[in-house]
């Protein structure tokens, strides 16, 4: 959809608190566009995102949030034609789009780094935009989270060319299966994985492999995919077009070797093509952190940017929120993750065990939407062997689900078969009660999962003041 922006002086974001349509309405605000929206009352960790730039907006639904009169409606993804704000708005004959469709728009205004795959895009966008932004290039960026640290927030707009996005697989909307990154105009596209996943939308990994080879058609000029992952391989050699690969293994272009663990961090080195480039280090824990910090080094790499700022870059950013967030209190740790598919979860966790090698760590594991929680319910059962004991708190399910149709109880009982040490903890408050009795000096606790299950983290914390 075309949109003159000369004649956009109010946008209005349905469903504002999402990550993307949060770091959305930062950019419309930073473009010098009045913003407001409207989501439902309960806090988010995109809340402090929007009080940060002075985004005022309705807690709660209703049709005369819409007498604010704004020219532009944004509707999240989780937000149909049925919504009583989307109706209203088509009511009234005001100009409607998604979420996708405006990243779109601001896609085609800049050069374009779309940032996917199934897992570790959060990251690698952060840490794109941050070595971007440390070799001064300042890039406007949009990444689904809450704050990053060494940004300042989720979202800019700033005056170098590109426009550093991660890109969602997801569909467009409840109405239109358009994958999301397909709205996007790359010129340069990350793959970082790529298996089976948003099992709502995809039926199998065959569908997935489909929209990522149209993403792969789509780019203009470069595609940095990891050649580790199978289903990466078979689309890449149904393509004509150049792909670059990256891995652990010896078989891609760039390779990631002598990766080494330690308190602080990961170090490694990498080799093209045979030729060595030299060592990296970080301060992130887990392989899967190594090969998207490889991803990043070769965009960073093409587009000009130095390995002295690469490494600089490297040595100071400490991730995103939600993502192996550490915080420590009473001679607790706690560990948060967003983690929410059987491969991140497993991965994940294995990290935190290599960090943490000598200490009892318990995973407290929310479900997040019961299609994903069934369809992989083999997969999650086998995802925590890593930890001592797994408490299982009810499934979060999505505003996208009509029905659920699984229980934590049922989960608790297929983790049984590989983990014994689990428990059904209830409800995100019946979980903090029963935790406030069993955590002590020494032990690691998780927190994993797409929901809100972070907030059992803070109100530990709370309990230890």
């Amino acid at each position: 959809m075309a949109i003159n922006w000369l004649k956009i002086k109010k946008v209005y974001f349905i469903g504002i608190k999402g990550v993307a349509m949060s770091g959305l309405a930062v950019i419309c605000k930073q473009r010098g566009l009045q913003v407001t929206g409207s989501d439902v009352a309960k806090k988010f960790i995109t809340d402090k995102v929007l009080i940060a730039a002075g985004i005022e907006f309705f807690e709660g639904f209703a049709v005369n949030n819409l007498d604010w009169q704004p020219d532009l409606i944004v509707v999240g993804t989780s937000w149909g034609v049925d919504h009583v704000e989307v109706a209203e708005a088509k009511k009234r004959k005001l100009t409607v789009i998604s979420d996708s469709e405006l990243r779109g728009l601001l896609s085609s205004e800049k050069q374009t780094i779309a940032v996917t795959g199934v897992h570790g895009k959060t990251t690698t966008t952060s840490l794109l935009a941050y070595i971007f932004k440390i070799a001064g290039l300042k890039p406007s960026y949009l990444i689904g989270t809450g704050i990053v640290p060494v940004l300042g927030g989720n979202a800019a707009w700033n005056s170098g060319k590109y426009f550093i996005v991660e890109g969602d697989e997801y569909s467009r909307s409840r109405e239109d299966k358009t994958p999301k990154f397909l709205d996007l105009t790359p010129e340069t596209s990350i793959i970082t994985s790529l298996e089976w996943e948003h099992v709502d939308i995809y039926e199998n990994v065959e569908a997935v492999e489909k929209v990522f080879a149209q993403l792969i058609a789509k780019t203009k000029s470069l595609v940095v995919a990891c050649g580790d992952w199978s289903g990466i391989k078979k689309i890449i050699n149904q393509q004509k077009k150049s792909v670059v690969t990256y891995g652990l293994n010896k078989d891609n272009l760039w390779q990631a070797f002598d990766v080494q663990h330690s308190p602080a961090g990961m170090s490694f080195r990498v080799r093209k093509d045979g030729v060595e480039l030299g060592q990296f280090t970080l301060k992130l824990f887990g392989q899967h952190h190594v090969l998207n910090a490889l991803s990043c080094i070769i965009v960073a790499l093409s587009a000009d940017i130095s390995l002295d700022n690469i490494r600089k870059a490297f040595s100071t950013f400490i991730g995103a929120e939600r993502r192996f967030e550490v915080k420590e209190k009473g001679g607790i740790t706690f560990v948060d993750d967003y983690g929410h598919h059987p491969t991140e979860i497993k991965t994940t966790l294995q990290a935190i065990r290599q960090r943490y090698q000598n200490r009892k760590i318990y995973c407290v594991f929310q479900s997040h939407t019961a299609t994903r929680t069934r369809a992989l319910l083999k997969d999650f059962a086998q995802s925590f062997d890593s930890v001592d004991k797994v408490f299982v708190v009810d499934i979060f399910t999505s505003a996208r689900e009509a029905s659920s149709g699984i229980t934590a109880e049922q989960l608790v009982s297929a983790i049984k078969k590989y983990q014994p040490e689990v428990t059904y903890s209830g409800s995100i408050d019946q979980t903090i009660n029963n935790l406030q009795d069993q955590i002590e000096p020494g032990l690691v606790v998780v927190t994993m999962g797409a929901g809100d299950v972070y907030t059992v983290r803070d109100e530990l914390l709370k309990t230890l003041d």
